[in-house]
């Protein structure tokens, strides 16, 4: 069975997915702080299996003990940077809006 995180996926590899987190984090260093690197660290955790992660705000903000404001503007950050894609999610049965999907872009 195909997860359907994969299509959103830019990595068929966790070597690959690593290797572009080390390049962006050097890359990048200056420009984020420690907040942002605990996002993108959470973010990445969650990334390994299927290349993608589906989350919400408050369940970043309760992994690395910040509020929901914090994390959005972290993630905003990370977007400006070219370091992660958002995806906006519609759930399939009720036709809302879920957690976002975020992918890490190759570096």
């Amino acid at each position: 069975m195909t997860n359907y995180l994969a299509e959103y996926a830019y990595f068929t590899t966790e070597y690959d997915l690593e290797q572009a987190l080390s390049v962006h984090k050097q890359d990048h260093w200056r420009a984020m702080n420690n907040t942002d690197r605990d996002v993108l660290n959470v973010i990445y955790r969650h990334s390994m299996e299927f290349g993608a992660a589906h989350l919400k705000h408050d369940t970043i903000a309760t992994a690395i003990g910040k509020s929901n404001v914090t994390v959005r503007r972290s993630i905003r950050k990370l977007i400006k940077l070219g370091i992660v894609d958002r995806i906006h999610y519609i759930r399939p049965l009720k036709n809302g809006l879920g957690a976002n999907i975020y992918a890490i872009r190759p570096s």
